[in-house]
């Protein structure tokens, strides 16, 4: 019972460690990146595409289905 113990104990500190560096990963993506106040619209769609609209898909306004607001 001991070493199935040290096995998950091992299993979850290697998982750990994966989820650390892609964290620390995404940390040195947010301080590299241009400050929000000074963010053009264009540079905010570069850093996060998912807030860039989709004007072929949804061509009037608000761009985005309502579901998704």
């Amino acid at each position: 019972m001991l070493k199935v113990e040290n096995k998950n104990a091992a299993d979850y500190i290697q998982a750990s460690k994966a989820r650390i560096t892609q964290y620390e990963t995404e940390l040195e993506k947010f301080k590299n990146m241009i400050p929000f106040d000074q963010m053009t619209v264009e540079d905010l769609n570069h850093a996060f595409p998912e807030t860039m609209l989709d004007k072929e898909k949804h061509p009037y306004w608000p761009h985005k289905p309502i579901a998704d607001l």
